[in-house]
């Protein structure tokens, strides 16, 4: 790894921290009995991480402070096991924003300076005497304070079998079922993507950057499950009954409309859904949320062999593609003029995670404030910390607001009295 050998003596201050990770207990579709038809791969996870604080001269010098899960109380390691876990190996040392390697400590000794008095502690330190051997001067100069020693241990990770061929790992369930409602709900990956659109700047869906696309004007979305389905009727008469919550407007006499039990429920206002959401322990999706169950990442990018990074933008006007089909939405040119049942639209409808009827049927509220995108030239109507934005369009609208990208917005007189769509909430992953 290293062609020729540069021996410098330093001291370090290094701090470390033990993270831990708790299994996320979550229960999917898979029999536990059957044998299931997955493919699997080996990844690294993080155990510890140990950040350089100081450099000196002349000795090297690394403070470590070891931390335990407070969700896992007997994960505390024996103090003489990771004494010689660090003393028995030698450590690469990375660079903290390249990941670059920079050299190799080679630890020497090692003395704790805090007792682990009980075992309910939570952290205890000690202090390492090594060496270091890098390949050049030159990188050594790069271990600053940031640069780092880590410990990491192997598992088997989940690989989606439509991203076997690029690596994309995941060790979370892609399906779920919710313990309070009993929903389907389906993973959306960590990840950034690309949002809006670049052509129109009159648009409020207007992105500025969309066709300059860099780490920087990306969003970054951590991972969560979605609804696979609106909310229907019959399940939003459930949380009425366990709530004794009055039922909407248009309901005649309190009860679901004639055969409807399985259509989205709509015409809700956005405290109405708030009041859905917290009796479930889910959340209203955020816009950015939403969009990227609908549409995907929108984007791919490739690291090219000088290091550069190349964008490649694959967004998609509506869930199933580009092409509108009034098969698979249910808008006002479907000439239903109607909703439908949320089981009624084809998996061929599906936005790139999976997600049904993202499309027309019922409009969805979001949890985010109707604001300009960065950058966006014209100020429009509505703008502001007032009305909430809405997104999917309707059996009542045209295929253009149907667009994933589209933007529309209500709470017009406020959030309590404008009932302008239905829903579907999201989870956050728990590790």
């Amino acid at each position: 790894m290293f062609k020729f050998r540069a021996r410098n003596i330093f001291l370090f201050l290094f701090c470390v921290n033990l993270f831990l990770f708790q299994k996320i207990y979550t229960q999917d579709l898979i029999d536990p009995n059957q044998e299931p038809e997955i493919d699997l791969a080996i990844r690294k996870v993080l155990v510890w991480k140990g950040e350089i604080t100081g450099i000196y001269d002349r000795k090297t010098q690394l403070k470590i402070m070891i931390h335990r899960n407070n969700d896992l109380p007997n994960s505390m390691p024996d103090r003489d096991s990771l004494k010689a876990e660090i003393l028995n190996q030698n450590w690469i040392v990375y660079q903290k924003k390249t990941k670059k390697e920079l050299a190799v400590f080679y630890p020497r000794d090692l003395i704790w300076e805090k007792n682990l008095k009980n075992s309910k502690e939570n952290s205890y330190t000690a202090v390492i005497w090594g060496e270091l051997v890098a390949s050049d001067q030159k990188s050594l100069s790069l271990i600053i304070s940031g640069s780092y020693i880590a410990k990491y241990k192997e598992e088997k990770a989940f690989i989606e079998p439509n991203e076997y061929f690029t690596k994309k790992k995941s060790s979370l369930p892609k399906r779920i079922i919710h313990a309070k409602d009993r929903k389907e709900m389906l993973l959306v990956d960590r990840g950034v993507f690309i949002y809006g659109q670049g052509i129109d700047s009159t648009e409020a869906s207007f992105n500025a950057e969309f066709f300059q696309p860099n780490l920087g004007n990306l969003v970054e979305i951590a991972p969560f499950y979605m609804d696979k389905y609106e909310v229907t009727n019959e399940e939003y008469k459930l949380y009425l009954k366990e709530t004794n919550s009055k039922p909407p407007a248009h309901w005649e006499n309190g009860n679901i409309p004639e055969g409807k039990e399985s259509h989205p429920v709509n015409f809700l206002s956005f405290k109405e859904v708030q009041g859905y959401a917290k009796w479930s322990g889910k959340r209203i999706p955020t816009e950015m949320e939403w969009e990227k169950a609908a549409r995907g990442p929108g984007i791919e990018i490739y690291q090219n062999r000088d290091e550069t990074l190349s964008y490649y933008i694959q967004s998609i006007a509506y869930p199933f593609g580009n092409e509108f089909d009034a098969r698979l939405c249910n808008t006002f040119e479907s000439g239903i003029k109607s909703t439908i049942s949320v089981y009624e639209l084809p998996t061929t409808s599906a936005s790139p995670y999976g997600m049904i009827g993202m499309c027309g049927n019922v409009a969805e509220w979001t949890d985010s404030f109707y604001n300009a995108y960065l950058n966006q030239p014209f100020v429009l109507k509505g703008y502001g910390k007032v009305y909430k934005v809405i997104r999917g369009g309707s059996y009542l609208e045209n295929s253009s607001n149907a667009k994933s990208f589209h933007r529309s917005y209500g709470g017009n007189p406020n959030l309590s009295e404008d009932r302008r769509a239905g829903f579907r909430l999201v989870t956050d992953y728990k590790q």
